[in-house]
């Protein structure tokens, strides 16, 4: 069943590969520029110098993302232009089981050896404004917070968009069907206490060794936890822009170290 998802997202790309192939080799030999801090790279991306060697812009991996997650960098990035990351506040990486992105890259770029979660670390989850978090004063998620996530998704219908309402009828593509999913998953945060952050946290099968809520103060705070393998899905989705990742960055490097400094 697992092989059969796969190939179905690969198949998705048909056609793509060789004019792919054919137009990225005419930005190939394009300035490699460096990026000024580290961009959150797609799963499976091997260490960021052999990335800048290995990734030749074909944009295969966004071809085949069902999230729509990854995007291609442009000269105004100052990074390598044309090479694959993920703004985490555009739309986060969703873990999907068959990571597509990694078995569509033709380079080695995204390891074909790291198709499966337990290897996946694409950075760090951290908390950088606490105090603007909704569920530390208890207030409830608002509308808005839900209504602009049907902007980031670009399957659905028009209709759907404005009335920030999906409906699954069981003939969308596997594409559509997993991000109306996101969608209907959000709504039952809509005028509820947040949690968001932790509950929709894709890390599976058990998404509170990655995050997870923690009492401070009357209220609660998110937790990062050593499991966060720097999706970004929580950031996309926080309603208050609480969170962000940092690229490459470990637990241990960020937590540990935090706490054997205090």
């Amino acid at each position: 069943m697992e092989d059969k998802k796969r190939r179905n997202f690969l198949k998705s790309a048909g056609g793509f590969s060789i004019v792919a192939l054919a137009s990225g080799a005419g930005i190939f030999f394009a300035p490699k520029l460096k990026a000024d801090k580290l961009l959150l790279r797609p799963p499976g991306a091997v260490d960021e110098d052999d990335f800048l060697k290995l990734c030749i812009k074909c944009g295969q991996c966004l071809q085949v993302c069902p999230y729509d997650s990854i995007k291609l960098e442009d000269i105004d990035g100052k990074a390598s232009m044309g090479m694959a990351y993920i703004n985490p506040f555009d739309r986060g990486c969703y873990l999907c089981s068959a990571f597509p992105c990694i078995l569509a890259c033709p380079t080695g770029a995204l390891d074909h050896e790291k198709d499966e979660l337990k290897y996946v670390h694409m950075g760090m989850a951290v908390v950088i404004n606490e105090s603007a978090c909704l569920a530390l004063t208890n207030k409830k998620v608002p509308d808005s917070a839900i209504d602009r996530i049907y902007e980031h998704t670009k399957v659905i219908s028009s209709s759907e968009k404005a009335n920030h309402k999906v409906e699954i009828t069981g003939n969308e593509s596997e594409k559509q069907e997993l991000q109306k999913k996101v969608l209907e998953n959000l709504e039952k945060f809509r005028d509820k206490e947040c949690t968001i952050c932790a509950d929709m946290c894709p890390y599976t099968p058990d998404p509170s060794l990655a995050i997870g809520m923690v009492k401070k103060e009357e209220g609660l705070v998110p937790e990062i936890r050593d499991a966060c393998v720097g999706c970004g899905a929580c950031v996309e989705l926080c309603p208050t822009q609480v969170l962000n990742i940092m690229p490459r960055a470990t637990y241990e490097q960020i937590y540990k170290k935090g706490k054997s400094n205090a």
